[in-house]
């Protein structure tokens, strides 16, 4: 990472110390300026005790500054924001976050708000009663922001709805709980109901038993959805790629990097087991739509290049979306990427939006993405 220069080092201090605390994280004094904002805000309306502050009997008022200062500090350190705030804006919903759970990214909530908008359009507009009763499932849902997302976004569209959000870590699918909890008392999303239910439940995707019990179910899942863990152990370990220094050091590995003993596929990079195991899921549940979400372009093109070597999914249609799947790209943004189809074929597959290519789509409903 390039050194900060000197001059924006005292330029930032002369106007406030707490500035100067900041640019290491945010590397230029526009975000740094938004980012004291946001702490002192966050300050101010909380419910801050003198104990705060260890060792410090001063009122809240005079403890504030102090706080202010530490959390400061912290967010210099490389602590995500959203750590030290403790929640995360996502489309309306407000999420909260803690240390050990994945933070929700822009991106991710650009696809799933966009996706809650394609469901909704395609049902309003088909003319059938194709996913009428509509069951929806996220695996490795985090904090279950894109799952409660989705059912904020589809309530009220179908005449039945469920979604299930899946995590293998209990602090996640507790805080999950926690964020429908939160959601529900400021009235956001809607009370479940008989036909209407969202609900968050520890799981693995590797766990035969449980995948078993999930295809059981009574009611089928049309949609499966899932961020999983997709940097490869290289990445990780070397720092390469788009993953920043404060994403190593403070975010949970387990939701980043598939495990060590994970079980491998002929063909497939350890990075992508998970994708092909979900895709395994999707035919066992018979869904209709997949979406995944990819580290890159390079990924995304293996993980489209899985689906097409299926041949349970030889007529269903596959389309890759950038960060942005509702902006029209930039001139220099391929719309049609090529795709090699392991062993067989070269296949073209479109590409929608603008930014890095964040999803890969995968539909037996072609009127979904078209």
């Amino acid at each position: 990472m390039p050194r900060l220069a000197p001059s924006l080092l005292r330029q930032s201090h002369r106007i406030s110390p707490l500035l100067r605390s900041l640019l290491p994280a945010t590397r230029d004094l526009q975000s740094a300026q938004n980012e004291l904002r946001w702490i002192r805000e966050h300050v101010f309306s909380s419910s801050v005790k003198p104990g705060d502050v260890p060792g410090h009997r001063q009122s809240p008022q005079q403890s504030q500054p102090r706080i202010i200062a530490r959390l400061c500090r912290q967010r210099g350190q490389g602590v995500p924001l959203q750590y030290i705030l403790g929640s995360q804006p996502f489309g309306r919903l407000d999420i909260a976050c803690q240390q050990g759970v994945l933070v929700p990214r822009p991106e991710t909530e650009a696809w799933a708000l966009h996706l809650g908008k394609l469901i909704r359009w395609w049902r309003h507009s088909a003319g059938d009663n194709s996913m009428r009763d509509l069951g929806l499932v996220d695996f490795c849902t985090g904090t279950g922001c894109i799952a409660l997302s989705l059912y904020q976004s589809l309530q009220g569209a179908d005449s039945k709805l469920r979604v299930r959000g899946v995590d293998i870590s209990p602090q996640a699918v507790s805080l999950s709980r926690k964020n429908l909890e939160a959601n529900l008392r400021t009235s956001v999303i809607s009370p479940p109901r008989e036909d209407y239910s969202v609900s968050f439940t520890l799981g693995s995707v590797f766990d035969d038993s449980f995948v078993k019990e999930l295809s059981s179910e009574r009611g089928s899942y049309d949609v499966l959805v899932s961020n999983p863990p997709y940097i490869s152990r290289d990445t990780w370990t070397h720092g390469r790629g788009q993953m920043g220094f404060s994403v190593k050091k403070y975010e949970p590995r387990l939701a980043l990097v598939p495990e060590d003993d994970v079980p491998s596929y002929p063909g497939v990079e350890h990075e992508d087991v998970f994708y092909w195991r979900l895709l395994d899921i999707s035919s066992l549940l018979r869904t209709q739509l997949v979406v995944f979400e990819v580290g890159d372009e390079a990924q995304a093109l293996r993980v489209a290049g899985m689906a097409l070597q299926r041949e349970e999914l030889r007529d269903w249609k596959v389309e890759l979306w950038r960060d942005w799947p509702d902006i029209s790209p930039l001139d220099d943004e391929a719309q049609i990427l090529n795709v090699e189809v392991p062993g067989r074929y070269i296949s073209q597959v479109a590409v929608r939006g603008s930014g890095n290519v964040r999803c890969v789509v995968i539909t037996k409903i072609p009127s979904m993405i078209e």
